[in-house]
């Protein structure tokens, strides 16, 4: 059977697809931009957030949001797993072991935000456990 490369999920992105990451400069340009705006937004109520990168990115990416959540009030957390190289063995079962820590931590459901393909962890991480996720 003949493997198809653009599906080979063990082979790296393409530099097109990385190529498009870099709109994350233009991102926290713009956002850097409304942040006066951001800063008039409720107070939040102090529940825990795990914030999910998105491909090729760390929890260095997601610090801007990670300092305006917490500057709202809320217990803001980052996932701990480095760069985020796409789905990989033990990827899903430590975002769900983050997830339980931190509902135990904070007792209570906590919330998840991705980015890109942190998004897609997030909603499958909130199908793995509804008990332990804030629905909005």
């Amino acid at each position: 059977m003949m493997t198809n490369e653009r599906f080979d999920r063990s082979r790296p992105p393409s530099p097109l697809l990385l190529a498009l990451e870099m709109r994350g400069i233009f991102e926290y340009q713009a956002f850097l931009a409304a942040y006066p705006l951001l800063l008039q937004v409720p107070r939040g109520d102090g529940h825990a957030i795990l914030i999910l990168p998105g491909l090729s990115a760390s929890d260095m990416s997601t610090r801007p949001m990670r300092a305006y959540l917490k500057s709202l009030g809320y217990a803001v957390h980052g996932w701990k797993q480095g760069v985020n190289r796409g789905p990989r063995p033990g990827v899903e079962a430590a975002i769900d072991a983050r997830v339980a820590e931190l509902a135990e931590r904070h007792e209570g459901k906590i919330s998840l935000i991705g980015w890109s393909l942190g998004g897609v962890y997030a909603r499958e991480a909130a199908r793995r456990a509804p008990n332990l996720i804030r629905q909005i």
